[in-house]
């Protein structure tokens, strides 16, 4: 709501909500905006062009391809959908129809994400080898999703944006541990809430991905590996130290001769800060897919991206070894 009142090439004129409370906040917040509880009041409002639907992912597709029927560009919270074929549904209607449909994966609009994406294409750190990524944080209380469906959205889409193409392998270890240890959560639900995922590319390039809800120490840290550096990426730290560019290090071990006198060891390289571009990236996200409809613009968080990241939470989830 903040973002897109913002922008100065769209109104937003109404919001639905099922709960008083938000609703009230929004009228407080907001007085020229609209409130409803019903989301069809929005729909069938044909002086608005675009929605944004951010419900439970059950949802998704039902309101999602109701809106765009209805005559809407559409604008979904991350993941697309709960299913595979869900996904590619939705995406089938808005191609038929002609309408945008953006997915909310917020970090392909993060500075320190597109700086690592051009760093990538000039080889700076040279041949990408390997990624790796730590998500940890405690999960929401009565989740109807596991943490594979709640965190790995995030990892997905960013390393589907970075390397450009998609995995051919994917193997997971997922565990189940007691879920009153770690969190305050009541659900009755048995679900998943630590992950281990293996990604491999036909490029040759692997990544490892951590997922999970044990810890209330939050982490948010990736480190892409290559030839010639690796790029640590921790998002927990301020703007200016979030990326940095470690050399390819120095190791006087290597051709070393049995008669040479010396200590031996390895040391690293060059350590830099890389500097990043200041900007919200929620309110680029939402920026560019006003944008898109405005000067239609192909949109780089679309509905293709979201089916992709949907397949690899789907395979993730059924491609494990239960621990």
């Amino acid at each position: 709501m903040r973002n897109f009142s913002s922008l100065p090439n769209c109104r937003v004129k109404k919001v639905s909500d099922l709960k008083t409370g938000r609703l009230s906040f929004i009228e407080r917040e907001f007085p020229s905006i609209e409130t409803t509880k019903d989301y069809r009041e929005i729909l069938k409002d044909k002086t608005i062009n675009a929605v944004v639907i951010a419900t439970p992912v059950t949802t998704h597709r039902e309101i999602a391809e109701e809106a765009m029927f209805l005559g809407k560009h559409v604008f979904v919270e991350k993941p697309l959908s709960y299913s595979t074929e869900e996904a590619e549904a939705m995406v089938d209607t808005a191609k038929r129809l002609g309408k945008k449909l953006a997915v909310g994966h917020v970090f392909q609009f993060a500075p320190a994400v597109r700086k690592i994406k051009e760093l990538i294409k000039k080889k700076v750190i040279g041949k990408v080898l390997h990624i790796t990524s730590n998500r940890v944080n405690l999960g929401p209380p009565d989740s109807e999703v596991d943490v594979i469906w709640d965190l790995g959205p995030h990892d997905f889409s960013i390393i589907l944006y970075l390397l450009g193409e998609t995995p051919w392998k994917v193997q997971s270890i997922r565990n189940e541990y007691p879920f009153g240890a770690f969190n305050n959560s009541k659900s009755k639900h048995r679900l998943t809430n630590n992950a281990h995922i293996d990604l491999s590319f036909k490029s040759g390039i692997t990544a490892h991905i951590n997922l999970s809800w044990l810890s209330s120490n939050k982490v948010r840290l990736m480190q892409i590996f290559g030839t010639e550096g690796t790029l640590v990426y921790d998002e927990m730290l301020a703007l200016d130290g979030k990326l940095k560019l470690y050399g390819s290090g120095i190791d006087n071990r290597i051709k070393n001769k049995d008669g040479d006198s010396g200590s031996l060891g390895y040391h690293s390289g060059d350590i830099i800060v890389i500097p990043l571009e200041q900007h919200e990236p929620l309110r680029l996200e939402c920026e560019e897919f006003i944008n898109a409809i405005l000067h239609n613009r192909t949109l780089v968080n679309d509905g293709k991206i979201g089916l992709e990241v949907v397949k690899l939470l789907e395979t993730s989830s059924e491609s494990f070894i239960n621990q």
